[in-house]
């Protein structure tokens, strides 16, 4: 079996644990095996983003294989902890034999990770490689003053507006910073009821979502956008989530997300309105996908106009996510991330 952790580049404490843990003790291709829910790079990301240091106390929310934990317990040594939270009681009880078996500083535990691990809390560092509907505020409770948490996020109530967000305890209010990135959902959890979500009838697949609650609107507008023309988006695939994460933080009138034979993407709809009568008349969509752009009618003024909103942010130097403002706003015990311009 081939790991994407074996020949992590640099020298820095990732690295050095990574060359020390071979990743195979944990992702071994027997019918014990499990693949990290996150790819091999994305868990260094992860690691490297959390700023580990000797000593340092740490969570782990969603054990799967224990690998990440146990680089966690290389990163921090003797002198630190790290406790990672699973409500899988075999994949705890999995992970909790192998770092007794090899030595490796974690204890596993099984639990809902959403309500963190009070018992030995403070942490100096919380890591969670899943994108929860909301952040708990039990995850902030539970860190220590300066402490970091880096978890998915969602930065829209609109669904597949995924990002990873690194938050800083601070003394006053916790300061976000957002990355463009995609962790899985964390359990089953719906996003809020007031995003009307369609299903095509001959695909489970295929959505539109906005805030409006209409949801004859949105079944036409999901209609007419899969009719739509499509033509190849030259930008790199790369620049999707970026741009897709500026739209979001610009908040155009008539903004929705929506999957289609053509992938996820964001973008405009609205109905044409008769200038003479002020009557709505034709709707008009249209829509940016990492590959492609969409529109229906082509070249109507809905198209145009995100167009326009397309070369605004080229016009800006095509701001990355973490470029954006970013706020961490609480609502009841959770918090929820959104960007601003």
């Amino acid at each position: 079996m081939t790991s994407d952790f074996s020949s992590v580049p640099d020298a820095d404490a990732v690295a050095k644990a990574a060359r020390a843990i071979p990743a195979e003790l944990y992702l071994r291709p027997d019918r014990d095996a499990l693949l990290p829910a996150v790819p091999g790079r994305t868990i260094v990301r992860q690691l490297r983003a959390l700023g580990l240091r000797p000593g340092m106390r740490v969570l782990e929310i969603g054990t799967g294989s224990g690998y990440a934990a146990a680089l966690l317990g290389h990163i921090v040594g003797p002198n630190g902890h790290v406790v990672t939270v699973d409500a899988d009681e075999d994949l705890a009880r999995r992970a909790g034999a192998l770092f007794t078996a090899h030595g490796h500083r974690a204890v596993a535990m099984t639990g809902d990770g959403l309500l963190g691990y009070p018992d030995r809390a403070p942490y100096d560092r919380i890591s969670v490689g899943a994108t929860p509907a909301a952040i708990p505020a039990a995850w902030l409770d539970q860190l220590a003053p300066d402490g970091v948490l880096v978890t998915g996020c969602l930065v829209s109530d609109l669904p597949g507006t995924y990002a990873v967000a690194h938050i800083v305890k601070r003394a006053d209010r916790p300061r976000v910073t957002v990355h463009a990135g995609r962790y899985p959902p964390m359990g089953r959890r719906a996003v809020r009821p007031t995003v009307t979500v369609v299903t095509g009838r001959d695909s489970s697949h295929y959505y539109l979502a906005s805030s409006s609650p209409n949801r004859a609107t949105a079944e036409q507008f999901l209609a007419i956008l899969r009719a739509g023309h499509a033509e190849a988006w030259p930008g790199a695939a790369g620049d999707f989530l970026d741009l897709r994460n500026w739209l979001l933080a610009m908040r155009p009138r008539g903004l929705f997300t929506a999957a289609t034979e053509l992938g996820e993407g964001i973008g405009i709809a609205f109905r044409a309105t008769d200038d003479a009568v002020g009557h709505a008349g034709a709707p008009e969509v249209a829509m940016v996908t990492a590959t492609h752009f969409i529109a229906r009618p082509a070249g109507s003024p809905t198209a145009a106009r995100l167009a326009g909103l397309m070369a605004d942010w080229q016009a800006e130097g095509y701001p990355a996510t973490s470029d954006l403002d970013a706020v961490l706003l609480q609502d009841g015990d959770v918090y929820r991330v959104r960007l601003d311009d």
